[in-house]
């Protein structure tokens, strides 16, 4: 692995480019102002270049009119000049030809119902594939771009303004900006300008899709407004000459993060968020919404100075965008309100625990600076986009414990003042914080003495609490992970309530933990104490046995049970399995409080579960697939024990036109879509009740509730034919809306018809594909996620067409993703084996993506180690502990049956 710049002494002062696009192709001709200092003059010049064929290179010294003969070399995408004659000021030209893909990096083509659109998107390193350059994070230089070939597209857009008089009338030349390669940007589109949210922001969809009723210009309208106040750099002030209003495109066929300066393009999904649309929808798009427009300034405006400092630009931004999206969600009274706490807590802390929790986790800064494009793409996508935030939520918490005062944004809006337009690292943001902080809090004295190792270490502590008579409790920690690790101490910031004096509502840390402590309490013989109130602390918390007895008779307890926060008790759920998992706690413990969800409706516990028991299930499934001496159904069982209240509060068949609060039809949606892909068979029943027309059963209902027809569609797959596929297919071609499409396509791959699953894979990879970039990747991973027979098909499939997989997809970065979801599916011996001979293999095709299927791999060792130490006694414990379910059950089933034929 490089750890070292591509050409030390080397300073690229401008880059003069000029694209010239072609249907399928690109030509690119560069004009390169070189400095070199007088120690290296000597050595060639050196510059990335990644999938263009360089045609031409010529070297002038000061000038072009000073030609040197030069020679140069283009080997493992870099690209080495040497001039016959030293001189300390080149100019060095590059002409050269590229492939214009459709892969959403680089300079491509991107496509949409019977139209198109060309973009270019460099980050983090795809500036190589547009021109030769050192995009390096930290090496400013000054860019000038010119495009031909555009003139068939009506708006065409970039960082900086269009020059007010062109040279050319075939060519755009636009005003040049100081900045580093990566984060330039251009789309030219035919897309159609919906009304304007605020001021300075245009939203750009396909014909068809700009109603005026969309529920995210309400949300961009806010977020503008929200970053610009909480950065205090305004937008129209970033920098001389930008291109003074935002443009968000909303593109159908590609997902990336996008940094350039004012364009915007995200996915249709994220943006295009109609009034009736799902809550889920909602709640995704409203967050990836607040990410992506945060990234204008986080990213843009503060860049870091080597990727290995990315923690600090990813963990603002996105703290920031959900302090964004909090704000906009804040009215409690509000019915459509999306509760982001809720969401937070969910999808960001514990998210990131589990996949913290591996021995081979990379921690937030690694050791050495990283130069390499997969090192680079191992580091910042993945565990980094949780963490970051996660951390810098619990630091704002240390440090002040006023709600108005917020030292995190306060640091942001300096580096804003003091760093704007430059780098930015870890050494910047701590003694930036430490600046604006300037006083030691009861708890600590020191930030970067605090914050450090949780930057600086992968994994995080495991808090033990244990009653001592007349005394309170002694708290200690450990080190967590799914295996053995080396015993350190954080400093963690501890909050805590009581069953005496139950305050759910503060969650500002009392007490810092730096290795033992005992805090002082009076607990009864049934009190309970729970620690990390609302689930704020990047921990986990143990008790001692008695403790967890009475925490699980009070969630045994429906009105004890509700005195206890909807996110502590998620947070309860979700580290007990963990911690079983791990060995620290008894699985007699997690399964008894996996099965208080009798008494449950919250969409942020219903989530825990879904993210623990996911993993249980594939095992589950794989260890009974064949075996007659097993109950085929073990999982199924769980799901009947836990269904009742949720089902009967809930219920799978709400009354259509119904205004109700967008938290209780989330929660709907997920458990629907959990107890149908679990067998329960009062779900499939209302499913298939749900599915078809009532006024004609050849084609699908199309009044189904939004947020269930994932479990619908998905239900009918999983129990039907061919015929249910037809009509879910027949239906596709009346969606103009691409998340309902992505919604059916999803669902095909819930099909249990292995043939079909097969075809569906060569679907996606055919060279006449029927389905765009990301619905390709979308399918795998739902392929994948489905069941751990169709994870086993998928493994094989992709580990025999790895290469024409990965260009199917759009380049390495998606195919990794779908490695991602392939190893958290992974369910059993055979199939570990079969990867890890993948991966060793010489011949795997994996490229660069190997760094990543190799740590994926050893990650799977550690989830076989589990299943071979503790899956028989999840099994065995559930065979022998859900008996009362089946009265309830089968009246259920009756009911819903009853039901289906009456109607």
């Amino acid at each position: 692995m490089n750890v070292k710049s591509l050409r030390p002494g080397q300073n690229a002062r401008r880059y003069t480019i000029k694209l010239t696009v072609e249907e399928s192709s690109f030509t690119g001709r560069a004009v390169i102002e070189v400095v070199l200092t007088e120690e290296t003059r000597s050595d060639p010049i050196e510059f990335y270049v990644e999938d263009l064929t360089v045609t031409s290179v010529v070297v002038g010294s000061f000038s072009v009119a000073n030609e040197i003969v030069s020679s140069w070399e283009l080997q493992d995408g870099q690209l080495k000049i040497t001039p016959e004659e030293t001189s300390s000021f080149l100019i060095v030209i590059v002409e050269y030809t590229g492939e214009l893909k459709n892969a959403g990096i680089g300079i491509y083509r991107g496509r949409f119902d019977a139209d198109s659109y060309v973009a270019m998107n460099l980050h983090p390193t795809n500036a190589r594939r547009v021109f030769p350059c050192i995009d390096e994070p930290d090496i400013q230089t000054t860019i000038s771009l010119t495009f031909a070939g555009l003139n068939s597209y009506n708006h065409v857009i970039a960082n900086s303004k269009q020059l007010a008089e062109q040279p050319n009338a075939n060519e755009l030349q636009f005003e040049p900006l100081p900045g580093t390669p990566h984060l330039w940007g251009m789309i030219a589109h035919n897309l159609n300008a919906a009304n304007l949210p605020t001021s300075r922001v245009v939203v750009y969809t396909r014909p068809g899709r700009n109603s005026g009723d969309q529920q995210s210009y309400v949300a961009i309208s806010s977020y503008f407004n929200f970053f610009n106040n909480f950065t205090g750099k305004p937008y129209e002030n970033i920098i001389a000459n930008q291109q003074g209003e935002l443009h968000i495109m909303a593109l159908p066929d590609v997902d990336r993060d996008w940094y350039a300066l004012s364009t915007m393009a995200i996915w249709e999904p994220y943006i295009v968020i109609e009034v009736s649309a799902a809550a889920k929808q909602k709640q995704i798009g409203f967050v990836e919404i607040a990410q992506a427009m945060a990234r204008q300034w986080f990213g843009y405006v503060l860049a870091p100075t080597n990727w290995r400092h990315e923690w600090v630009i990813t963990g603002l931004g996105r703290y920031t965008a959900f302090e964004a999206a909090r704000a906009l969600e804040s009215n409690p009274e509000e019915v459509a309100r999306i509760d982001m706490d809720h969401v937070f807590v969910s999808d960001v802390i514990q998210e990131s625990l589990l996949y913290d929790s591996y021995t081979n986790a990379l921690p937030l800064q690694i050791n050495e600076d990283i130069y390499d494009e997969d090192a680079i793409r191992n580091h910042i996508n993945g565990l980094l986009k949780t963490k970051a935030p996660a951390i810098m939520r619990m630091l704002s918490l240390v440090l002040s414990q006023n709600p108005e005062v917020d030292y995190i944004r306060n640091a942001a809006a300096t580096l804003f003042n003091t760093a704007s337009l430059a780098n930015v690292n870890s050494r910047n943001f701590y003694d930036t914080l430490s600046t604006v902080w300037s006083q030691a809090t009861p708890l600590i004295n020191n930030v970067i003495d605090f914050i450090e190792p949780w930057i600086l270490n992968n994994n995080y502590p495991v808090v033990r609490i244990e009653q001592r008579q007349g005394s309170g409790v002694i708290v200690t920690q450990e080190r967590f992970g799914f295996a053995s690790r080396p015993q350190m101490n954080f400093m963690i910031p501890l909050s805590f309530t009581t069953r005496v004096n139950p305050d759910f509502n503060n969650i500002y840390p009392t007490h810092l933990l730096e290795a033992s402590t005992t805090i002082s309490m009076d607990l009864g013989d049934e009190d309970w104490v729970i620690f990390n109130v609302q689930g704020q602390g990047y921990y986990r918390v143990n008790y001692d046995n008695e403790l967890w007895e009475r925490i699980i008779e009070a969630l045994e307890d429906e009105e004890q049970r509700n005195i206890i926060h909807p996110i502590n008790r998620a947070t309860i759920l979700d580290d007990a399995l963990n911690l079983a998992r791990s060995g620290r706690v008894d699985y007699s413990i997690a399964l008894r409080i996996v099965l208080t969800l009798n008494l449950e409706t919250e969409y942020v516990v219903w989530k825990a579960f879904d993210r623990n028991m996911h993993i249980l299930r594939n095992h589950l499934e794989a260890l009974v697939d064949g075996d007659d001496d097993l109950d085929q159904d073990i999982y199924q069982r769980v799901i009947r024990r836990i269904m009742m209240t949720a089902e009967s509060d809930l219920t799978f068949t709400p009354e259509l036109n119904v205004n109700e609060r967008a938290m209780r039809t989330l929660s709907r949606g997920l458990i629907m879509d959990i107890s149908c892909r679990g067998g329960y068979e009062p779900c499939i029943a209302a499913a298939v009740d749900w599915f078809r027309n009532p006024a004609d059963n050849t084609v699908v209902n199309p009044n189904i509730p939004a947020d269930l027809r994932p479990a619908v569609f998905c239900a009918n797959v999983m129990t039907g034919g061919e015929e249910e596929r037809e009509l879910l297919e027949a239906y596709l071609t009346t969606i103009n809306n691409q998340y309902e499409r992505v919604v059916v396509l999803e669902s095909l791959a819930c099909s249990r018809d292995d043939d079909f699953i097969q075809s569906y894979l060569n679907e996606v990879v055919a060279d006449n594909s029927p389905y765009n970039t990301e619905e390709k990747t979308r399918i795998m991973i739902a392929i994948i996620k489905s069941r751990f027979q169709n994870a086993k098909r998928a493994l094989d499939f992709i580990s025999r067409n790895t290469a024409q997989i990965r260009n199917a997809l759009g380049g390495p970065e998606k195919l990794e993703e779908v490695l991602y979801a392939l190893s958290r599916n992974i369910a059993n011996g055979d199939m570990t084996s079969d990867f890890t001979i993948w991966v060793n293999s010489l011949h795997s095709n994996l490229d660069t993506s190997l760094v990543i299927a190799e740590r994926l791999r050893d990650q799977m060792q550690q989830d076989m180690d589990w299943n071979r130490v503790y899956l028989n006694t999840v099994y065995e414990w559930l065979d022998e502990n859900d008996a009362p379910t089946l009265v309830g059950s089968i009246v259920l089933l009756s009911v819903s049956v009853l039901m289906a034929l009456f109607n």
